[in-house]
């Protein structure tokens, strides 16, 4: 039973879509930040916050709130993975949680660059640089997949491994070959 999806195929590809979104959506926010740094340092550099406005508290609460939620539901999300789900499927949920996570974090960074380019402040630029922290400390590792599935130890040895992910992991491979001994003895029993 070989998989259509791609990224559900072996480790290099599973971790190779993974990165590739990580990236594109740490991307495009930074694509703005960057847009507006450089105008306001053109105009003489970045500014100082003289009066803090009700843009700005709805900005930074919204980068904020955007960030807790993101946190909020991933964690909500990963609570819901059961011990006995197979290989693939945990990884598939992981895969569609995390990009569900990226997002959201997505929208912070974007939140926090579009304070920069509406003010041009100092505060802004700092907001941004802890939202893109938060999202950074999160890329997709093998040690976060590890962690947040709560894999096992044979799951986690397939998980890195070269092997597609389609095949049975080494345990379940045994197990299923003790059944199979324990079915030949039975029969064997039956027939004496």
């Amino acid at each position: 039973m070989s998989s259509s999806k791609k990224y559900l195929q072996n480790a290099y590809d599973y971790f190779h879509i993974l990165n590739i979104v990580f990236y594109i959506l740490i991307a495009l926010p930074l694509l703005g930040f960057c847009y507006a740094y450089l105008q306001y340092e053109a105009q003489g550099g970045l500014l100082p916050t003289q009066q803090f406005s009700a843009l700005h508290l709805a900005l930074i609460l919204g980068t904020g709130l955007v960030l807790g939620l993101a946190f909020w539901w991933y964690r909500r999300g990963m609570q819901q993975v059961e011990a006995d789900w197979s290989l693939q499927r945990k990884l598939e949920f992981f895969y569609h949680r995390i990009r569900e996570k990226y997002f959201l974090f997505m929208i912070a960074n974007s939140l926090a660059a579009l304070g920069l380019y509406l003010t041009g402040e100092q505060l802004f630029a700092a907001v941004y640089t802890v939202a893109l922290v938060a999202f950074s400390l999160h890329r997709p590792t093998p040690q976060r997949v590890i962690k947040d599935l709560r894999l096992s130890k044979p799951e986690q040895n397939h998980l890195v491994s070269n092997r597609p992910y389609d095949l049975p992991t080494e345990v379940e491979e045994e197990e299923a070959f003790e059944e199979v001994e324990e079915e030949d003895d039975e029969e064997d029993e039956r027939y004496e």
